[in-house]
């Protein structure tokens, strides 16, 4: 039976940087619970974006965020993957370097860029993503012993940064397209599919229990840690061939059909247990 379920956020439960989801998941992931299976939601975004998506039902899930740099329940951190200082100095230095990029540097809690406090950047993130985000002078002269994710944002994000990703003074880190428009860089030891094996571990969960749900490359790692991968209809080629099953996209509500049957067959599996006893 099936005891944990974890879903990406944008392109696979909601539209790209959306803030708002229908309330039938908050129901159906509070009925999973009641037969035993816990929801974990898995993202590149902040986590205080999370927490604000998932508010009503904060209490009762797991959250991966910052793509697999942080795992934690809404009260503890369980465990996170931070970088080296001089490394992000390195890195900012060589992001700064690419063409009409802009940036954020971001900490388990919240996040800094220098764009401008009236930036359209600022306000995409503050607003459309509810990111904890603050705008310094210069982000290269605040502590930076804390950082776990750089993430980069631009148009065409995959041709801009090509030159970068193949920088080999940064071969030894984790270089994923995130969404339309974002390129993460994380530690090596850090992603999707090492964060959900690691709460697995955590919760004494099997693999062989576990579904996972994504539709970017970044979601690729944890379709190699689960027992059940699945898309939607909307994600990369790459997603759709690596997948067990492919659902319907994310504005047919693909992933809430699917919660909705393995509710179905956990209910069943309890009901058949009973009769037996």
């Amino acid at each position: 039976m099936i005891k944990l379920i974890a879903s990406d956020i944008d392109g696979t439960l909601v539209p790209e940087g959306s803030h708002e989801i229908s309330p039938e998941y908050f129901k159906v992931i509070e009925d999973l619970k009641e037969v035993g299976i816990r929801f974990c939601a898995c993202s590149g975004r902040q986590y205080a974006s999370m927490l604000d998506l998932f508010r009503p039902i904060a209490d009762d899930i797991y959250f991966i965020s910052g793509n697999g740099t942080v795992i934690r329940t809404k009260d503890r951190m369980l465990h996170c993957w931070p970088l080296e200082k001089d490394l992000v100095l390195l890195l900012i230095d060589a992001v700064r370097k690419i063409d009409g990029a802009r940036f954020i540097v971001e900490m388990p809690d919240t996040c800094y860029m220098d764009c401008g406090e009236d930036s359209d950047f600022m306000k995409m993130l503050r607003d459309d993503y509810h990111y904890d985000v603050h705008n310094v002078d210069d982000v290269t002269q605040i502590p930076l012993d804390n950082v776990v994710k750089l993430a980069i944002y631009r148009d065409d994000i995959e041709p801009c940064t090509e030159t970068f990703r193949n920088d080999p003074r940064f071969s030894h880190l984790s270089m994923l397209i995130s969404g339309a428009k974002w390129l993460d860089v994380t530690a090596r030891e850090a992603g999707k599919g090492e964060a959900y094996a690691l709460l697995q571990e955590y919760l004494g969960i099997g693999i062989e229990e576990t579904v996972y749900f994504g539709d970017n490359l970044n979601d690729l790692s944890a379709f190699h840690e689960t027992g059940v991968a699945l898309t939607v209809a909307n994600a990369r080629h790459e997603l759709k061939e690596a997948a067990d099953i492919v659902e319907r996209s994310y504005r047919k509500m693909g992933v809430l059909h699917e919660l909705r049957n393995i509710l179905g067959h956990a209910r069943d599996y309890i009901a058949a247990n009973e009769e037996l006893d």
